[in-house]
């Protein structure tokens, strides 16, 4: 049964279907000119010099992987807190991963847990914004460049946040950026790589490469996503607003919570709120938040696990790697945030939490 409050929920406008509506009939689907102009628009969103925009965010990361010279033979340091497409992608190339342990505060990788599993054949690090607010890359792209290995930004759908100077996705040789449903500012699906390096960015549009005997196509963006997803980016400082807005809303809501740990926020640091994952403590196990998601979605809320623990998802026999991150990924929780909630939906999802983690209490004890 669909949930009346869903997880996320990008805003169409007339105007967005009018103009995919114009480009259905102008173009061909596989044509150009509104790719060109998403591509120009990602770039200058993301601080970088060049854009290229792909069907999907696992072809994307593929893609860029290949263009790097990363493939069979080669190990990827992958976060150990994410998101299984980063894994799909590093087995697509035949490449092997190796999984670095999450910081408990920003739930992603430090430099030090990068440099624990570093090899002699490590040719690319991947990290993201595990917490939404980036904090943590910084020390990522600086141990990264000690070690002389590239980094690979994750921006996911995250595109819009800010630390201190420094943009989503420019922190990195290059970035990937999510434009699926899943992210605020979306064409319906597809994802665009970012650099400086014009060499890195030309060999992205190759398209064809052959990986593990077998030949896979990197496919562009079809010309309807990009017009779609540039009208999305065209208000993207008003859907972050409003998202802003709800989550300082779920942050003065829930942080009356004591079971809950909410994602961490700085000074320096904007979130552009494509997430809003939420951590219980640690008397609760993964039984408990399967049961808390549940029955919020039983209520018709359309809460999700929020984060994965890649090393089980790259070999179930590896559940116990990256111990921290194992722990965490069985307590974490995505709720909905996205322009079309309500002070009234906000105020309804606390509530419904609040009543899902003391059912599980009272189970427990």
């Amino acid at each position: 049964m669909p949930s009346d409050i869903y997880l996320s929920n990008p805003t169409v406008t007339p105007l967005d279907l009018r103009l995919l509506t114009e480009a259905l009939k102008s173009s061909s689907p596989m044509g150009s000119s509104h790719r060109a102009a998403l591509e120009s628009t990602v770039a200058v969103a993301t601080g970088c010099e060049y854009a290229v925009a792909i069907a999907s965010g696992e072809q994307a990361i593929s893609t860029l992987l290949h263009a790097m010279g990363v493939g069979p033979g080669h190990d990827v340091i992958l976060p150990a807190l994410g998101d299984a497409a980063c894994v799909r992608s590093v087995r697509r190339i035949g490449s092997t991963a190796h999984f670095a342990e999450c910081d408990p505060g920003t739930l992603v990788p430090t430099s030090r847990t990068i440099e624990a599993v570093v090899t002699p054949t490590t040719t690319a690090v991947l990290a993201g914004h595990g917490d939404g607010w980036g904090t943590g890359l910084p020390d990522i792209a600086a141990g990264c460049a000690r070690l002389e290995v590239p980094f690979v930004e994750l921006v996911a759908t995250r595109i819009g946040s800010q630390w201190a100077t420094a943009t989503a996705g420019s922190l990195g040789r290059a970035a990937v950026v999510d434009l699926s449903t899943r992210s605020l500012m979306s064409g319906g699906e597809g994802a665009a790589i970012v650099t400086n390096d014009a060499h890195l960015a030309e060999a992205c549009r190759a398209g064809d490469f052959v990986t593990c005997q077998s030949t896979h196509r990197a496919d562009p963006m079809p010309e309807f996503t990009a017009a779609l997803a540039s009208a999305q980016l065209a208000r993207m400082n008003g859907i972050m607003n409003v998202c802003r807005g709800i989550a300082e809303r779920y942050t003065v809501s829930l942080s009356q919570m004591p079971e809950l740990l909410l994602p961490a926020m700085t000074p320096d640091a904007m979130s552009s709120w494509s997430r809003y994952v939420v951590r219980l403590d640690e008397t609760f196990g993964q039984d408990d938040r399967d049961e808390i998601i549940r029955g919020m979605q039983r209520h018709e809320i359309h809460a999700d696990i929020g984060l994965a623990h890649l090393p089980t998802v790259w070999d179930a026999a590896s559940e116990g790697v990256c111990p921290m991150a194992a722990s965490i990924a069985t307590r974490t929780i995505a709720l909905p945030i996205h322009p079309e909630l309500t002070h009234r939906d906000v105020d309804l999802i606390c509530q419904t939490l609040q009543l899902m983690i003391q059912r599980a209490t009272f189970r427990r004890d």
